[in-house]
């Protein structure tokens, strides 16, 4: 076998943290099934096929005058108790425990953060923490749908072609300077104190009211009527919340608009270079995964949590894109395994079934 890892090692390494790209029109259920079914299948391939052990049973017999049950000797045989078939393997999918971080809907994509095992006792200290998250958020205008869904019904349709570059590019410095404002809310603090001075002069408050929606930064990334691409930083987000934003865009510009896309690249201390794809799901890169995503969150809460949300330096940012090489999350033999599986283009969300026409 490649993998240097026993199952006692395997056992204690799956607690903690995962960093896992989710991909479009999948649900975050059914990636934790199937990362459950990965890890308990190739987990119990490992599993040495240890003899059974044996018990001793008495051999009885009728005595030959009286008729009574004598023990005239003992014969060993297998403990049924302990087989394989009574018991069950080693790794089951129902004795571990998943759970995502932050929410993505099917229809999202982008970097999730699971809690393994023993890490889903620690999300809420993470949660705590109101990590800053960046969204790739695409959309439409002239458009709008049922609900604002990305692939929801057209509902009605307006026109878009007043719409220009300076035009949006106000829209969004307007929502930059209002959330601005509420952000020294969330961080109960007085706007004309000297306190609310000192905040923004070191950078952005840190929210104290956990799971409302704040946005630190919205920029425009392309613009081509009536297609458009914004990067949002925010935290205490929802999905609901990413798609009435691209939908009051297009109100503030006196027209409609709709999502197309939404796409989270950075959560937190994780980014797309430490995420692993579902191809990648194989027991090396998981556990190689485990334990990098597992020291990086450690080492995020060992920090000493500040008032503001200081802005990485480059230096911190290398450290932690640093941290793939370091844990060899690309070699070889991960993609040797994916090579051996021809990858379908075509892939379809539900499933794919062929009929053969002789």
């Amino acid at each position: 076998m490649k993998y240097s890892f026993n199952v006692r090692e395997i056992q204690s390494l799956l607690n903690g943290f995962m960093c896992i790209f989710k991909p479009r029109d999948v649900s975050i259920l059914a990636i934790e099934k199937l990362l459950m079914r990965r890890i308990c299948e190739q987990a119990n391939c490992l599993d040495p096929c240890r003899p059974l052990p044996t018990i001793e049973m008495p051999i009885v017999e009728a005595h030959p005058k009286s008729g009574a049950l004598v023990v005239v000797g003992r014969k060993k045989q297998i403990d049924y108790s302990k087989h394989p078939l009574m018991v069950g393997q080693m790794f089951r999918p129902e004795d571990m425990r998943i759970e995502a971080l932050n929410y993505l809907e099917p229809s999202c994509s982008g970097v999730c953060v699971f809690g393994l095992n023993d890490g889903c006792d620690q999300l809420e200290k993470v949660r705590d923490r109101a990590w800053l998250n960046e969204y790739i958020l695409e959309g439409e205008l002239g458009r709008e749908t049922v609900d604002h869904q990305i692939r929801g019904k057209v509902s009605s349709r307006e026109k878009f072609d007043h719409v220009t570059l300076h035009k949006m590019n106000c829209v969004l410095s307007m929502i930059r300077m209002q959330f601005k404002k509420t952000s020294f809310e969330f961080a109960n603090v007085e706007m004309e104190s000297q306190e609310a001075f000192e905040l923004a002069r070191r950078g952005a408050p840190r929210p104290k009211v956990l799971g409302s929606p704040l946005i630190f930064d919205i920029d425009l990334v392309h613009f081509r009527s009536p297609n458009f691409k914004i990067n949002v930083q925010i935290t205490g987000e929802q999905c609901p919340f990413m798609r009435k934003l691209v939908h009051e865009i297009g109100c503030c510009l006196h027209t409609m608009a709709s999502p197309r896309r939404i796409r989270r690249v950075r959560e937190g201390c994780f980014g797309l270079e430490h995420a692993l794809l579902d191809k990648h799901f194989h027991l090396e890169s998981i556990l190689k995964n485990v334990m990098m995503s597992t020291k990086m969150v450690n080492n995020n809460l060992a920090r000493q949590s500040t008032d503001v949300i200081e802005v990485k330096s480059e230096q911190e940012l290398e450290e932690e894109r640093q941290m793939v090489d370091k844990f060899r999350l690309r070699d070889k033999w991960t993609e040797q395994l994916v090579d051996e599986v021809a990858e379908d283009n075509m892939k379809l969300p539900w499933g794919r079934e062929y009929t053969f026409v002789s």
